[in-house]
């Protein structure tokens, strides 16, 4: 069985959501004085250890959020925030970080819920030690960004195009999925609505929301270690999102980086 923390400042506003993990055989932890003691950190964080998943009520205001989000980061746990209805931009942007896993909120039904934990889970559970043990080197981010334009513009070498093809062929077939999707674009902006009904061909609901965030930020990070400037997939805030022209142009003329991704 699978254990779930809530953290909260009210622990009667969650009844529905813990009734609904309940149903779908989740052991369910609800803290309010907890909440406090992380706050104040005079709790040993060993009671993390316990759980797989901590939720962070609607109750709990945007800057106590910010506050243990780096407490959460140092244990074993996927975070979700659970919202009343509307998500803001700062919840998008900590799921663009991957401070957070998923948002989740009072109105998703059992089938959501269900659908969204597994997808976590199954993330948890993927690993690749032949991608996170390469051993190529790469400037940081910074160097990456400041360098002269004259650089970026030069003929790529084949060490350069040996870590796009390795990133490419370490793309799960629903990363490469929304890549794909995205070079199809070109320079235009794709809408998340978009992106999602392609990948599920069916309504777009949160939790379809929350995956594709989750998704796009595992690219981002896949990326970080070849040459671009700047991060693989642009997010334009309230428009969607656009692919990076570098990695663009790249792929585009390159035909063995064009045959791999054209070919799913």
């Amino acid at each position: 069985m699978n254990q779930v923390l809530i953290l909260t400042r009210n622990i009667l506003t969650e009844q529905d959501i813990q009734q609904k993990l309940q149903l779908l055989n989740y052991e369910v932890y609800c803290s309010a004085s907890f909440f406090e003691q992380c706050t104040q950190q005079s709790q040993t964080l060993e009671f993390f250890r316990f759980f797989q998943y901590v939720i962070l009520s609607e109750s709990i205001c945007e800057s106590e959020v910010t506050e243990l989000l780096p407490i959460l980061q140092q244990q074993s746990v996927q975070v979700i925030r659970k919202v009343e209805a509307k998500v803001t931009e700062l919840d998008h942007q900590y799921l663009e970080d991957n401070l957070i896993q998923a948002i989740i909120s009072n109105e998703d039904s059992i089938d959501e819920l269900r659908e969204c934990l597994f997808a976590l889970k199954r993330t948890t559970q993927q690993t690749d030690d032949t991608f996170e043990n390469r051993k190529f080197i790469q400037l940081s981010d910074k160097v990456s960004l400041i360098r002269p334009s004259a650089l970026r513009e030069k003929r790529p070498n084949p060490e350069e195009n040996y870590q796009y093809l390795e990133v490419i062929h370490h793309l799960s077939q629903t990363e490469m999925k929304i890549l794909s999707i995205l070079i199809h674009a070109g320079s235009s902006v794709v809408t998340r609505e978009t992106i999602c009904h392609q990948i599920w061909n069916e309504e777009v609901n949160k939790s379809h929301l929350a995956s594709l965030s989750s998704t796009i930020t595992r690219i981002k990070s896949k990326f970080e270690n070849t040459s671009l400037a700047n991060k693989a997939i642009q997010t334009l805030w309230g428009k969607g999102y656009r692919l990076n022209p570098e990695l663009l142009d790249r792929i585009q003329n390159n035909e063995a980086i064009n045959r791999i991704v054209s070919n799913g």
